[in-house]
């Protein structure tokens, strides 16, 4: 038996790798802005023997990444005051998907580096609780800060989640664009969701 993979089972794997490497979230016009003097933001992906867990950025002040920055997995972002949407994912056996999506503001620096720590999100939902919840609940995330300098700091932020999946959202335009879907504010919370509209 050949244990070596045919081209048609590589190629997929390529294609993946490929996606994977593609470029950064660049979420501003990238036209004289030095690469020092923006921040970047990453999420992370975990492999285990039986299961994958993974955070993806799903926007940076209602942008939300194409495809290919997508896979890609990291944001470069103009220091300052931000709020950054990301996706947390499970895969085990057959099945999975997204958990959980959380939105928190952060104040980024210049020429640091952040990354979400693997599995740092807490909520005040245990998980069962969770499936039988309905609307936002709150959580927090820790981040690591890599300055300019190589010192790491550790930033506690607060989130606002939904077990499962959705847009969050602070304004209609942070929407996907569609005539009949929108922002709904959720009270008690400094986020929207974006919903189709009755």
């Amino acid at each position: 038996m050949n244990a070596g993979l045919s081209p048609n089972r590589l190629l997929p794997i390529l294609v993946c790798c490929g996606l994977a490497a593609c470029g950064e979230f660049v979420t501003y016009p990238d036209q004289g802005t030095p690469r020092a003097e923006a921040a970047t933001f990453s999420c992370y992906s975990r492999f285990y023997v039986v299961y994958l867990e993974n955070c993806s950025i799903q926007a940076v002040d209602g942008m939300r990444p194409g495809i290919s920055e997508l896979f890609g997995n990291t944001s470069r972002i103009l220091p300052g005051s931000h709020w950054i949407e990301v996706a947390f994912e499970r895969y085990f056996g057959g099945g999975g998907g997204i958990t959980d999506v959380c939105a928190f503001d952060m104040n980024l620096q210049p020429g640091y580096a952040y990354q979400i720590k693997a599995h740092s999100l807490q909520t005040d939902l245990d998980h069962l609780a969770k499936h039988d919840h309905q609307g936002f609940y709150a959580g927090s995330i820790d981040v690591a800060a890599l300055s300019p300098s190589g010192q790491e700091e550790l930033r506690h932020v607060s989130a606002t989640c939904n077990f499962g999946g959705g847009s969050l959202c602070r304004q209609d335009q942070d929407c996907e664009p569609h005539p009949d879907i929108r922002c709904f504010q959720q009270a008690g919370f400094p986020f929207g969701l974006c919903q189709f509209k009755d």
